[in-house]
């Protein structure tokens, strides 16, 4: 897939999520809403299409009506509308933010806390990580960046020039993955402790660029 085609269809995949999330109709949403309080509970792989039905109180045949790729079409289905509407809630935060360092502190708060205190996501990562981890291993980090650059572009317009765009969403990507999996000392509850990696390492790399002086170049 090339790049342009790749970056096509991460915002076509980022706009889906979002309206995905707002538009799910009756009985699909509870079934969805069910289906995450199952795989919180027990896991991806413990979790059935029948405990889904039953815990959404729905028959088997509703539930493998609104979902006939069966358990999989399921858990991918959770996923995105899980997604969806962490960025519905965090947008506007987001739009609220009147400087880069804020907009950074904001979105990188958020992130890693998806991946470390959401029922879902969090037990997932916790408990099977084998099933989550591929999709962002090397050959697919072409497709995670594309997804990073669609979801940080409407709002790192505000504060950048187009060409640093992307390069700016590659980082806050490799970052999020980094800490998100292994947080190190950095607590994604403290804000104090969010700023000051945006500080000192993220706004240096992001912030206006100046032509060096002669002296910097001998």
């Amino acid at each position: 897939m090339s790049p342009v085609t790749l970056d096509r269809a991460a915002t076509h995949l980022v706009d889906g999520w979002a309206s995905g999330y707002l538009g799910v109709p009756d009985p699909e949403r509870r079934l969805l809403d069910a289906a995450a309080r199952c795989i919180a509970r027990w896991g991806i792989r413990k979790t059935t299409l029948d405990d889904v039905a039953r815990e959404a109180g729905v028959s088997r045949a509703t539930a493998y009506r609104v979902f006939p790729g069966g358990k999989d079409r399921v858990v991918a289905a959770v996923f995105a509308h899980e997604v969806g509407r962490c960025f519905h809630a965090l947008d506007a935060d987001l739009r609220a933010a009147g400087t880069l360092e804020d907009l950074l502190v904001v979105g990188l708060s958020a992130a890693l806390g998806l991946a470390a205190d959401h029922p879902v996501l969090g037990a997932v990562l916790a408990h099977e990580p084998e099933l989550v981890l591929p999709h962002f291993a090397f050959h697919q980090l072409d497709r995670v960046l594309a997804v990073a650059d669609a979801l940080c572009r409407p709002h790192l317009t505000r504060f950048l020039p187009e060409g640093e765009i992307r390069p700016a969403a590659e980082l806050l990507a490799r970052v999020v993955l980094t800490y998100g999996f292994r947080p190190g000392w950095l607590d994604h509850r403290d804000p104090a402790s969010i700023r000051r990696l945006v500080r000192t390492y993220l706004l240096p790399a992001l912030g206006p660029r100046t032509d060096p002086s002669p002296q910097e170049i001998r």
